[in-house]
């Protein structure tokens, strides 16, 4: 039988209108972005699992538009009360805040160690040559100062209150004092401490071998874990993604590093290894780890009754993704 010359045509506008029907299909059963507003306090390299999900495309592989502010903790601490944002990654701050009354709660660790170094002056060879002299840390009270009383105590038999004069510096800042000389030492993190060493300065002593103290993660309310577990969900499957891709990638992270931080290869590698060993495995931090962070700051916030991690933390949802998720 021989077929029209109609018959060819009407075949192929048949099957183009079948597969833009099927087309438009798939794309009304894909799921619509969400946009979720997540605050960091700075673009600095302790930010590294945030800024990977975020430039790796990993909040939006999991249906999440991440859209990614610079604040402070104590502005992201008020911002997350008023729902101008939705998760904040300054979760030290953000654990004051709870143990103050706030509805929050911190829903995965980034960083179940720190990655900060105690830097010297050349001079200073060991943490008892400290005695007398002043080192910089980001904020009084804070981690890094929490480290450093740690590290005096540990390491230098020193007492914090008395022998070593803590100063609040932003980290440009504690490098200028060190320069100068009204600075004997300064807590910083990577890429800081290797520009400092390449200057003459001593990395004397690093935390992540000495402090099992959580720092780095996201928090964000009560309100959204009751009212969006299954956004929550997401947000924590791309952050665990990154955490894994930045551990079994060395080479490809060492490059990002390099490339979003402007740095050299060398010391983006050298920033990579120390960081590295602070981060978590799958997003969690010990409970006894987690209690020293609260009673380090109970004690700072004289605040009398008991606070534990479930008043802090809440790790159902990181529970499930963990379950659900394989990583290598």
């Amino acid at each position: 039988m021989r077929l029209s010359s109609e018959q060819p045509r009407r075949f192929f506008l048949a099957l183009i209108i079948i597969l833009c029907v099927l087309t438009a299909d798939s794309y009304a059963q894909a799921p619509s972005a969400e946009k979720a507003l997540i605050a960091v306090p700075s673009p600095a390299l302790s930010m590294l699992p945030v800024f990977f999900a975020q430039d790796r495309g990993l909040f939006k592989k999991e249906g999440i538009d991440p859209v990614i502010v610079m604040m402070s903790g104590r502005l992201q601490a008020i911002a997350l009360g008023t729902g101008e944002i939705d998760y904040a990654a300054s979760v030290e701050t953000i654990l004051r805040s709870t143990m103050q009354g706030m509805p929050f709660k911190i829903i995965v660790y980034t960083n179940s160690k720190m990655s900060v170094v105690l830097v010297t002056s050349p001079e200073i060879k060991t943490v008892a040559d400290l005695r007398g002299k002043a080192v910089g840390v980001t904020s009084l009270g804070g981690g890094l100062e929490y480290a450093l009383r740690e590290i005096l105590l540990q390491q230098g038999k020193l007492n914090p209150d008395r022998d070593v004069r803590a100063v609040s510096l932003g980290m440009p800042e504690q490098m200028a004092g060190l320069a100068a000389g009204s600075l004997h030492g300064a807590m910083l993190v990577p890429p800081y401490d290797g520009l400092m060493a390449r200057k003459g300065y001593r990395r004397l002593v690093s935390a992540v071998d000495l402090l099992e103290y959580p720092q780095g993660g996201i928090a964000t309310t009560d309100k959204k874990l009751r009212e969006k577990p299954a956004q929550v969900k997401r947000i924590l499957r791309a952050m665990l993604q990154a955490l894994n891709e930045i551990r079994s990638e060395r080479d490809r992270t060492v490059n990002y590093i390099a490339g979003r931080w402007k740095i050299d290869h060398e010391l983006a590698a050298q920033s990579y290894d120390i960081m590295v060993r602070s981060f978590s495995k799958d997003g969690s931090a010990s409970a006894k780890s987690i209690q020293n962070v609260i009673d380090s700051t109970r004690s700072r916030l004289q605040i009398d009754r008991a606070i534990s991690v479930n008043d802090v933390a809440a790790f159902s949802l990181l529970g499930e993704v963990q379950r659900e998720t394989t990583l290598k």
